[in-house]
């Protein structure tokens, strides 16, 4: 199995000629033993580092939202009768949410509500996945211009899955946002969120996008190499992939425009795709589109259990859900 998805972060371990410890291991290794286990070096992960938090406004989940908050500290006592907070369409799937409303695309602070109204809990699991390869030996024929005919061997190698699952980690999410960061610029310029949106809705491309990111803190460089050592220990030897995969942490608005539109159509894409056009064209949607916020323009998300407690309370069925197979690669004639 070879996913195509994008993971929030993603190791894989390559297969071991030995195991740390047999099959019949009694217990896993505690968290501190496994982190501490020699020969597995996980990347590291910082992705709010050089970021800075938005103080010109105060977060709030779906739950808790009003529409005092959302006109701001400045317009709450002179807002106008009968004011309401303007509700866009939008559409949803796994990654988040997406809006092409036209309103939003002309008023910054209805832009900036969106953002607020839709900054709900992310999701997010692990994926346990693992795999080795295999050689067969096939026969091939082939025939020279004299009709001679010669039989060779040749290796086939294929990839076989020994097993692939998730644990879900969703509902240890705090359900209450720490606050909006953004990055400074070049020139260590910081925008606010509203500054940001006023951006997005003066610029008059015809390809423009906003995106708020949600981000969840959490040690993961130091959890994955728990868990790898734990799989070790136990006698997994093959190639294994840990990785963690985010849902719902995505806020992205887009212009309406059919220009827009078109370019993100599926069977648009597969036209260029099929005719070899997206040579041409891909290039210029890549300059002529204007990001706002993809990479500057995030929102914090904590986590109410530590990695040491999430392993010790899940370690145990992480590891009945590993199935153990040979190691040894068995050719034979196909």
């Amino acid at each position: 199995m070879q996913s195509n998805k994008q993971y929030y972060y993603s190791y894989t371990s390559p297969s071991t000629s030995s195991a740390s410890a047999n099959e019949t291991a009694i217990r896993p290794p505690s968290y501190d033993e496994a982190i501490s286990t020699e020969g597995i070096t996980t990347p590291s992960k910082q992705p709010l580092e050089g970021y800075i938090a938005d103080t010109g406004t105060l977060l709030e989940t779906r739950d808790s939202l009003d529409t005092d908050f959302l006109l701001g500290p400045s317009s709450r006592q002179d807002s106008p009768p009968g004011y309401s907070v303007y509700q866009a369409t939008f559409r949803s799937s796994e990654d988040g949410v997406l809006s092409r409303d036209d309103h939003l695309n002309r008023d910054g602070e209805a832009l900036l509500q969106f953002l607020h109204q839709h900054n709900t809990p992310p999701g997010m699991y692990i994926q346990f996945y693992g795999y080795h390869e295999e050689t067969h030996w096939r026969r091939r024929v082939s025939q020279d211009s004299d009709g001679n005919r010669t039989e060779e061997m040749e290796p086939v190698t294929q990839r076989v899955d020994d097993f692939t699952f998730q644990m879900e980690c969703s509902q240890y999410v705090v359900p209450v946002c720490q606050g909006l960061l953004l990055r400074p610029d070049a020139q260590g310029v910081s925008k606010s969120v509203r500054e940001l949106c006023d951006d997005y809705v003066h610029e008059d491309r015809q390809l423009k996008e906003l995106q708020l990111t949600k981000e969840i803190q959490w040690n993961y460089a130091e959890l994955t190499r728990g868990l790898t050592a734990a799989i070790r220990g136990c006698g997994y030897i093959n190639t294994l992939e840990i990785s963690y995969k985010m849902k719902n942490h995505k806020v992205i608005v887009k212009a309406g425009s059919w220009v827009s539109y078109m370019s993100d159509h599926w069977l648009v894409r597969g036209f260029f795709y099929l005719t070899c056009l997206w040579i041409i064209a891909w290039p210029i949607l890549w300059m002529t589109r204007k990001k706002f916020g993809h990479t500057d323009l995030k929102s914090e998300w904590t986590m109410c259990m530590s990695e040491r407690i999430w392993y010790e309370q899940h370690i145990q069925e992480v590891l009945s859900q590993v199935r153990h197979t040979n190691p040894f690669t068995v050719p034979f004639i196909l």
